[in-house]
């Protein structure tokens, strides 16, 4: 069983997500829906790891109510528990959800710590059911396998009575399951599958369990049984099955169904002459007709009672000739396509011989064969077509009960064509007014109507007409015959049938044969091109015809060189699927199109395309007429298609980017190939537009803006981007990033979408633990100070009418005595315990955080009123009792609370927090261990002895003090430096500073690596006073010099500290000490994973030791300047390629520059243009610089790019005296839409064309 850790919520409420979200983060992973449909699919796809289900009644879409009863109809919610969450606590509603299958109804507004004990205990009790439910299907299965070794013993008895070998019921067994899956891979309508095979074969074990009724005397007979000694033996079918019946205490229902039709049935014959009961053809159980064949052909090759065994070869052809029974066609077919594998089995498993255990198992499974030979149901449907193409007619299968046609068969295009619409109604009426002579139309209207549904009515099995049809120019008209023959002759109610058109011979004969051939002739060469031959559907494709210099040879060259045999002239790697292609286009009607490939008479290989339709002579021979089409240049076009595809493929293979192509008129979306791979389910491909932004797998909160972008995309927009979050296969939500393109048709109108998926999960995810930790007090894990002043006021500014707050500040009573008698690490553990407590008293959505050494702060968001705040507060006093319980009898430890509550005693933070510290002096001058709500008269009080509490806001964490050492404000003092500095080098030089200046280092420095990651430098450093500076003796040294790899001196988390050097290999041992150092502390620069670099910090005065606090912090900090500084390469790189592509521009033989498309300002002007333009300035306008206008120029190729991608015009300069082409293209330059523009000089053709002008008119 799978493990259930997810729990989907749905619930189109926002903030309902988030609490429910904070309750139960930490315990399981959660998956998301807004709307019902979108809660189903997540269920469909998730639901064997979904623990439980919360579920909104009153949504969108899809209510609550709805979703249950899918569930329930899909046998969902057997597997899921379902929690109702509503605001509806009616009677009506709650029977409601119990009847639609809810395991419990929790009514808003709830009590969180409530919601989360009781879906526990509902998540509890499923997953003891699903362990009840796993632990009774293992005993199942042990009981079946009793059962089977039971069965074995119970066969055995009545084999040894028989006088038959034990090796009897293995050999059935064996042969039922190999003739079985050849009859599932070619007779599929018998439903068969692995599962099925197996049950059957185990079951036929017991055909013969009836024997055990019939006396000795008989069953043992050497001779040959009299009449009535056979009704007596023929009876071990029904007794059989009176033994089975009383077995139906067995569990297995399904085995003993089958072991049941197998007794009774295993003597009936095909054509209803067997016992007991007469039945015939299909009425026959499969399970049964198969026995019945493997039955047969084991009695004949083995010894039995009242004969010898004969050999393998002799039983198959006796079985096959009906001389054993008759049997299924279909069942004799699939026999013979096995018939090697039943005689080595029987051969394997002769009486007297056991194999060794290893031979017992099977190695051919039932999809594919593997040996390539033809299947039963290929055979069968050569043999069919070979017979339609000999008659020459058209054959269509129609079903009369529902309107379905197929054409199986249809030398006659016409009428192939003509059967192709949305009903056979519409289809017949087509064929009759477009094919049929109009003096007979009346005749076949009738037939159709009339004649048909009486031919079903009364039970005929065949009827033909005769008329006419009209030929391809509607001219001539021909006579043909319409067969039709009953299908189902088996099952009177069904309606299926054979149409056959036959052409008949014309009523009065022409008087010249020749003139019959020679007009049939050019029919057909006026359907086909040129460069004929005619050659016969032989073994060689014997040629009869062929134009004079085919291929460059003469008729007498072919006839010497090659025989006349066209197949020797096709290259011999085409010639197997040229006429496995051709034979399988016939079948399918007379025209065939192959490509291959010939030699012509130079030497020279060529790809023709071979076009044509296979004839017949007067005497009904089959030849082909061909017209042969020269390729060559196709092929090799198509072969540098497919190169460059498979090309595309290697690339897709290698990245893990997804790619799409959304073809906006269709609304589909098409993907690379690795989607399902990554993410574990089929993408949406049709309807994109709607249901991606309402129902699938994006996060909730990512739906609407996907939703807006896809419409800014049809309305026009060129360029987008969108981070969003998207689950897994586990139903892990994973971030990516979408970047899109829009391509525009002819019109300027959006036709298609093409972009890139990219997975930014790590990187997301690594941003914001650093944030996170940013944020967060190293000791408790709680917001600090400023972070949560941020929130506060976040929440505070955008609160909803009616909606309230209230602030508090928490002060421990004494804390400083606590430190003093037991110790800073024991006061660590003490704010340790106290901030969880705090956490658990508080909901996800409140704000709870430390801002000094013994003070917290905490919001209280919602509806407040006192009631509440003093019940709140009152826990928290209490909460400090518990803490008490588990210290010291002599260490006592009270707190002291100042509340304010928002809007009354203020709507902003600052208001708030000073009202609060005032009520917290209160708290404290009236004795501590209490709490006080701010009213006005405290102020007075708190003013009037002077003693104001400004110095909370600063107060420093005592815990984190070590000798001067504090590192609390490190992580966001060098997150400001980085985030605001617009030089990255000083940025990283002056957290370098801050960072050796705090530490009390003598060097703080940055490695990195070189491109390729053989050499190492030092890119960055910091030196304190009197320390030798050692960057510039540290440039491209080669980690090929170190004997040691430098990586795997690294920890897992990517830290290397070393307290002293001389624990470190002698190779890195030796160059550290050249350097002075003799502590460090270094961590890793990685990218996606890959080692890029690190940034350490040398102590060459002493032996450093740090703190695992003080080492995470650096690691932190280290982490921050890795990813500014891989983000600044990445732009250092993409400033490279932008050089790269001005120098690329600078080179070209044309004049180039970019304009702006609003303000006509140049952007970019290449090399050239400068030289014919010297005074143009980036900044001035193009009309201006180029041709000494105020105002745009009326002509401008820019103005025919606004609607389209680009436009080419010729534009005349009078001021520098040039013509040129212009190419105008709309791209993206510096983040702004600007045109491109690229002119080429065309001033000599056009002074050619006019003086040439000028000429003709001298």
């Amino acid at each position: 069983m799978r493990q259930r850790d997810t729990i989907l919520i749905v619930d189109d409420m926002e903030i309902n997500r988030v609490i429910l979200d904070g309750l139960f983060q930490e315990e399981y992973h959660l998956l998301e829906a807004e709307n019902g449909e979108q809660a189903l699919l997540l269920l469909r796809q998730y639901h064997e790891n979904i623990a439980i289900m919360l579920l909104d009644v009153v949504m969108p879409v899809m209510d609550g109510y709805r979703v249950l009863q899918e569930m329930g109809a899909n046998g969902l919610l057997d597997e899921v528990p379902v929690v109702v969450i509503t605001a509806d606590n009616s009677l009506e509603g709650e029977l409601r959800a119990f009847d639609l299958g809810a395991s419990d109804i929790i009514v808003k507004p709830f009590e969180p710590h409530v919601v989360k004990r009781r879906v526990h205990n509902i998540i509890e009790l499923y997953l003891h059911k699903h362990n009840l439910e796993d632990m009774v299907g293992q005993q199942a299965r042990k009981l079946r396998e009793s059962n089977d070794v039971l069965v074995d013993a119970l066969s055995s008895v009545i084999e040894y009575r028989s006088l038959e070998s034990g090796q009897h019921i293995k050999r059935i067994r064996l042969l039922t399951r190999v003739l079985l899956e050849e009859v599932c891979r070619n007779c599929p309508e018998y439903g068969l599958d692995k599962k099925k095979i197996e049950v059957i074969a185990s079951a036929s074990a017991l055909h013969d369990i009836g024997k055990i009724a019939i006396e000795d005397k008989i069953l043992n007979k050497p001779g040959r049984l009299t009449k009535e000694e056979f009704e007596i033996m023929k009876t071990h079918t029904v007794k059989g099955c009176q033994i089975l019946e009383g077995l139906g205490r067995m569990s297995d229902k399904e085995y003993l169904e089958y072991a049941y039709n197998i007794c009774r049935y295993h003597h009936e014959r095909w054509d209803g002459r067997g016992y007991p009961d007469g039945l015939c053809g299909d009425a026959i159980p499969i399970c049964a007709q198969a026995v019945s064949i493997v039955d047969a052909y084991d009695a004949l090759t083995s010894d039995r009672v009242y004969k010898k065994a004969i050999p393998h070869e002799q039983a198959f052809n006796m079985i096959l000739n009906g001389e054993c029974g008759c049997f299924s066609s279909r069942l004799l077919d699939c026999f013979k396509n096995v018939e090697p594998e039943l005689a080595e089995l029987c051969k394997r498993y002769r009486d007297g011989n056991v194999p060794a255990p290893a031979e017992l198992s099977r190695h051919s499974g039932i999809p594919g064969m593997g040996d390539g030979s033809l299947s039963a149901l290929q055979l069968e449907q050569m043999k069919y077509f070979a017979m339609l193409r000999y008659v020459d007619t058209t054959v269509a299968e129609v079903d009369f009960s529902t309107g379905s046609y197929h054409v199986v068969y249809a030398p006659d295009e016409r009428i192939k064509k003509l059967f192709q619409g949305e009903c056979l109604e519409a289809v017949v009426d087509c064929y009759i007014n477009d094919l049929v002579a109009t003096e007979e139309k009346d005749y076949v209207r009738r037939i159709w109507k009339l004649e048909i549904p009486r031919f079903f009515e009364e039970g005929m099995l065949k009827q033909s007409w005769k008329y006419r049809l009209k030929d391809e120019r509607g001219s001539e008209e021909a006579c043909y015959e319409l067969t039709l023959l009953r299908v189902d002759i088996e099952h009177p109610r069904r309606r299926k049938a054979l149409l056959l058109w036959r052409l008949l011979e014309n009523l009065q004969p022409e008087a010249n044969p020749d003139e019959k051939r020679l007009r049939e002739d050019r029919r057909v060469l006026h359907q086909i091109l040129k460069g004929i031959i005619r050659c016969r559907n032989d073994r060689w494709f014997t040629m009869m015809d062929v134009d004079d210099g085919f291929l460059g040879y003469t008729r007498k060259e072919i006839r010497k060189r090659f025989n006349d045999r066209y197949m020797e002239m096709i290259h011999p790697d085409d010639r197997e699927r040229m006429r496995r292609e051709l034979t399988e286009q016939i079948n399918r009607g007379g025209d065939y199109e192959v490509e291959y490939r010939v030699q012509d008479r130079s030497g020279r290989i060529n790809w023709v395309l071979d076009k044509g339709r296979l004839m017949y002579d007067a005497g009904g021979k089959e030849y082909f007429y061909s017209v042969i089409i020269d390729i060559d240049q196709t092929k090799h076009a198509q072969e540098e298609l497919r190169l460059g595809l498979e090309r595309y493929k290697i690339v897709m293979e290698q990245t893990n980017d997804i790619f799409f192509e959304w073809d906006i008129s269709t609304d589909t979306v098409v993907y690379s190939t690795n989607w399902k791979s990554k993410f574990g389910y089929d993408p949406i491909s049709e309807q994109a537009s709607v249901r991606i932004p309402k129902i699938s797998h994006l996060y909730p909160e990512d739906m609407a803006p996907f939703g807006h972008l896809i419409k800014e995309i049809r309305d026009g927009r060129r360029y987008g981007e969108l981070e969003f979050r998207v689950s897994d296969s586990k139903g892990r939500y994973q971030w990516c990033k979408l970047r899109a393109t829009t391509q525009f048709d002819d019109q300027g109108v959006p036709c298609k979408a093409v972009g890139i998926v990219i997975d930014i999960n790590d990187e997301k995810l690594a941003a914001q633990e650093l944030k996170a930790r940013a944020e967060r007090d190293t000791l408790t894990r709680l917001y600090n100070k400023a972070s949560a002043r941020q929130r506060i006021e976040h929440l505070l500014a955008n609160r909803e009418d009616g909606e309230g707050a209230a602030l508090f500040v928490i002060d421990i009573d004494n804390f400083k005595m606590v430190n003093d008698q037991y110790g800073h690490m024991f006061g660590d553990a003490v704010l340790t315990k106290i901030a969880g407590q705090l956490s658990g008293l508080f909901r996800s959505s409140d704000i709870v955080s430390r801002i000094g050494g013994d003070e917290f702060m905490a919001l209280l968001q919602g509806v407040v009123n006192d009631e509440r705040v003093k019940a709140v507060a009152g826990r928290l006093i209490e909460c400090f009792e518990r803490v008490l319980e588990e210290l010291p009898k002599d260490c006592y430890i009270t707190c002291s609370i100042g509340i304010a509550v928002c809007p009354r005693d203020g709507e902003d933070f600052q208001t708030l927090f000073r009202r609060a510290d005032v009520a917290l002096y209160q708290a404290k001058a009236c004795g501590k261990k209490q709490y006080q709500i701010y009213d006005q008269s405290m102020e007075n009080k708190a003013f009037s002895q002077g003693a104001g509490r400004g110095a909370t806001v600063n107060t420093a964490i005592e815990s984190e003090q070590n000798g001067g050492l504090v590192l609390n404000d490190l992580l966001p003092r060098a997150f400001n430096i980085l985030a605001k500095s617009e030089q990255m080098d000083k940025a990283v030089e002056s957290v370098l500073e801050l960072l050796g200046e705090r530490l009390q280092v003598s060097r703080a420095y940055v490695f990195e690596n070189s491109e390729d990651g053989t050499c190492y430098s030092n890119t960055f450093e910091w030196c304190k006073e009197g320390i030798r500076p050692q960057k510039d003796m540290m440039q491209g040294c080669s980690y090929a010099e170190l004997k040691t790899d430098y990586k795997s001196c690294f920890n897992e988390r990517g830290i290397l500290y070393c307290d002293d050097i001389g624990q470190l290999p002698e190779d890195i041992r030796k160059r550290l000490k050249i350097r002075g150092v003799k502590s460090m502390l270094q961590c890793a620069i990685k990218d996606n994973g890959v080692f890029k670099g690190w940034v350490g910090f040398d102590d060459c005065t002493s032996h450093c030791l740090w703190t695992i606090s003080q080492i995470e912090i650096l690691s932190f900090v280290s982490e921050l300047l890795s990813l500014f500084l891989l983000k600044q390469r990445a732009q250092d790189s993409a400033v490279d390629l932008a050089e790269d592509l001005r120098t690329i521009l600078d080179h070209q033989n044309s004049w180039i520059y970019v304009v702006d498309m609003e303000s006509h300002e140049l952007l970019f002007i290449n090399n050239k243009t400068y030289k014919i333009a010297p005074d143009s300035r980036l900044g001035m306008s193009c009309h201006e610089a180029f041709f000494n206008r105020d105002k745009p120029c009326e002509q401008c190729p820019m103005k025919e790019v606004e609607d389209k991608v680009n436009y080419t015009m010729e534009v005349y300069n009078p001021v520098l005296k040039v013509w040129s082409s212009a190419d105008a293209s709309r791209i993206h330059w510096g983040g702004k839409e600007a045109c491109l523009l690229c002119c080429h000089d065309i001033t000599c053709y056009k002074t050619a064309e006019e003086n040439g002008g000028n000429q003709s008119n001298g």
